[in-house]
Formats: C-alpha cells, structure tokens, sequence
C-alpha cells in the first residue's frame, strides 16, 4: 500500500521551518526528524487537542499542539531538559494550554526527543517508540521484538515524512 501524505510539500518545508526557529537543537538531521514527527503528530495542526475525557476539552489528559504533547510528556521534558524552567504553582491545565503555543510547544516536544535520543543513545526507532508509546512499548520492543499496529503505523508515517523532509 503506498503511503499518503496530508500535508504538501509546501506545507512540510513550513513545519520545517517552524520546528528550526523554535528548536532546542539545531543539528539538522534531528531538525529533519523533529519535523517528520510534528507533520506525523499533528499534519501541522498547531492547535489539535486529541482524546481525553477531563472536562477541559482533553487538554489535561489528551495531547495537544504541533507535537501532540501529552501532560506526562510535558513534565518529562520539565524533567529532563535543563533550558525548560517549569513555573512554580502552575496547574496542569495552564501548562497545556501554554502548549497550545506553538514556540512552547515545539521547544517541549524538541526537548523530549532530543532526550530519548540521548537516552536511547541515538537509536531513532526506539526514540520514536518512546516519543508515541513511552517506556511500556520500548519494553514491549526490546522484550518480544513487537510493537503495537499504532506504534508500527507511527514509525512508518514518520519515515515517510523524513524522507520528504529534505
């Protein structure tokens, strides 16, 4: 089955170019990723909430933005990423709705996968597991050598998206 692409080439080289000025890193091949894995998250919704059931439209138990950040993934991005400065009493849900930033939200889910890519000491794919089904489905990987369909479906995507992303 041949892969389809929601976004035009035009759209994509415009998420490139967002993820590049809002980035922690700026090593070009991980700008390539990060915008592989913005284009896949969202197709350059800038705004997209999805799922959760919380009362405040998903925003506290759904992921939101261009990276499609969760709450959990938010706080480990706080946790990891020493230019990320959590402020002090900030409830959950004004978190998430500064996610709704788009410079705040590429910076988060900019510092979320540059750390699973030092944590998984450069491998991609486990990266981009860990980035779509955190630490249960990189278990799952290593453990059985299996992923979940929406797991497999995510790598794929993203691998199409970083061929195009040149």
């Amino acid at each position: 089955m041949a892969a389809t692409f929601p976004l035009s080439d035009n759209e994509l080289a415009h998420v490139l170019h967002t993820v590049a000025v809002h980035s922690v890193n700026s090593d070009p091949e991980f700008l390539r990723l990060l915008a592989a894995v913005a284009a896949s998250e969202s197709s350059m919704n800038r705004t997209a909430v999805n799922g959760g059931n919380d009362g405040n439209g998903g925003l506290e138990t759904g992921a939101v933005g261009l990276m499609q950040l969760t709450l959990i993934g938010a706080k480990e991005a706080e946790h990891q990423c020493p230019v990320l400065r959590p402020t002090l009493g900030e409830s959950n849900l004004t978190l998430m709705l500064r996610l709704l930033d788009v410079r705040d939200n590429v910076k988060y889910g900019s510092c979320l996968l540059n750390y699973y890519l030092e944590f998984t000491n450069g491998n991609v794919l486990h990266a981009l597991v860990l980035y779509n089904g955190g630490y249960q489905q990189l278990t799952r990987l290593i453990r059985t050598g299996t992923l979940t369909i929406e797991t497999q479906q995510y790598v794929l995507r993203v691998h199409s998206y970083l061929g195009r992303c040149l």
